[in-house]
């Protein structure tokens, strides 16, 4: 792991630029509080949540989250 959570790189001119040289578009995480609780506080109910690993590596093979994704629907 690299960078702390949560993970924005316009909100950091370096992290930005490092991304752009490597050719690595712009990637962005978030907290669980972050991201669920927003949503809930926006008034969406969650629907689904799915999570994923990256596919390769310690994380992976340990079968650790590294994605997570929510369904909500605003109502």
């Amino acid at each position: 792991m690299v960078h702390a959570l949560p993970f924005n790189p316009l909100k950091d001119k370096e992290i930005y630029n490092e991304l752009m040289e490597n050719d690595m578009g712009l990637q962005f995480s978030h907290t669980l509080e972050e991201q669920i609780g927003g949503q809930l506080k926006a008034g969406f109910h969650l629907l689904d949540l799915y999570e994923d690993t990256n596919g390769a590596g310690p994380l992976h093979e340990k079968n650790v989250p590294t994605f997570i994704a929510t369904r909500s629907r605003k109502e």
